[in-house]
C-alpha cells in the first residue's frame, strides 16, 4: 500500500520571544515519541543557534535548506538525507543556517518542490516559522504567501500582553483569504506572568477563539534548556498535561 502523503503543521509566533519554538520543540518531541508517526521539525530561524542548543549539536556547518533550495538537479530523498539530523527519540530535525551574509533566497517553486517531497517521507512535518522571516525579497505579506502555501494547519502563539494581541490580529486580518481552510488554533503562552490581560480584557482586545493557554513554569523551562524538550513529559503536571493535549488534538484532527 502507497505511504499517504505527509501532513504540514506550520507554528507562527505574533512576536519574537513568545515560545513559539518551545512550542514546536516540544510539540515534535512528544509527537516523536508517543506515535507511530515518522516526524520532521523544519527550524526556520535563521542565524539563530537555539535548536543546536536545545537538541546538543555542535557541529554549526549541517547543511539546510537553502544549501538544496536553488539547485537545479531534481529533489530526490538522497538529497534530503543530507539535509536531515536523525535523532535516538525518533525525531528528524533540519537546523537552520547560521550565517545569512551570502544566504540565497529560495523561490516558492523549488520550496515547494522540497517540501513535496518530504511529505512522501516523513507522516507529520512541523515548520518553526519566525515572525520576521521573509523567504522572497518581496513585500512583507509574501511572508503570510509562503505561510499558507505549505501547510495543512496553522497554530498562532502569542504572549497575553497587548502588543502581541494586537500583532495576533493583524496576522488573522491578513490570513482572511485562507482562513476558513486553515482554520487556525490560537495559544496563549506563559498567561499567567505579567504583563498579561484579564481575561475579559482579553476578549475585548482579540476577537478570535482562543484554543488553549499554556501556563510559564521556571522548572520545566530549565528542564528544557539543559536537557531538552522530551525530558518535560516525565512530569505530569499542568504545562505537560497541556502540550500532550494539543498534540494529541492535532494527532486526531489531521489523521
Amino acid at each position: 500500500m502507497a505511504k499517504e502523503e505527509g501532513k504540514i503543521i506550520t507554528i507562527f509566533g505574533s512576536k519574537g520571544g513568545c515560545g513559539q519554538s518551545f512550542m514546536t520543540n516540544c510539540i515534535s518531541s512528544y509527537l516523536a515519541i508517543n506515535t507511530d508517526k515518522n516526524i520532521l521539525l523544519v527550524d526556520f530561524n535563521i542565524g539563530k543557534i537555539d535548536s543546536r542548543i536545545i537538541y546538543k549539536v555542535n557541529e554549526n556547518h549541517i547543511r539546510t535548506i537553502f544549501d538544496i533550495g536553488n539547485m537545479n538537479e531534481e529533489v530526490d530523498e538522497s538529497l534530503l538525507k543530507k539535509i536531515v539530523v536523525n535523532f535516538d527519540n525518533s525525531l528528524n530535525v533540519i537546523f537552520p543556517p547560521l550565517y545569512s551574509d551570502n544566504l540565497k533566497t529560495i523561490s516558492d517553486k523549488n520550496l515547494l518542490k522540497i517540501f513535496n517531497k518530504l511529505k512522501e517521507i516523513f507522516d507529520l512535518i512541523l515548520i518553526d516559522y519566525p515572525f520576521t522571516l521573509n523567504l522572497k525579497d518581496n513585500s512583507k505579506k509574501d511572508n503570510f504567501n509562503n505561510l499558507t502555501q505549505f501547510c495543512d494547519k496553522l497554530l498562532l502563539v502569542s504572549l497575553p500582553d497587548l502588543i502581541s494581541l494586537n500583532n495576533l490580529n493583524i496576522i488573522i486580518n491578513q490570513l482572511s483569504d485562507s482562513i476558513n481552510y486553515l482554520n487556525p488554533e490560537v495559544i496563549i503562552n506563559k498567561y499567567n506572568i505579567r504583563p498579561s490581560i484579564s481575561f475579559s480584557l482579553l476578549n475585548t482586545v482579540f476577537k478570535y477563539p482562543v484554543e488553549y493557554f499554556i501556563p510559564f513554569d521556571r522548572d520545566v523551562e530549565q528542564l528544557y534548556l539543559e536537557k531538552g524538550p522530551s525530558c518535560i513529559f516525565k512530569y505530569n503536571i499542568k504545562i505537560t498535561r497541556d502540550l500532550a493535549e494539543i498534540c494529541n488534538n492535532l494527532i486526531k484532527g489531521l489523521f
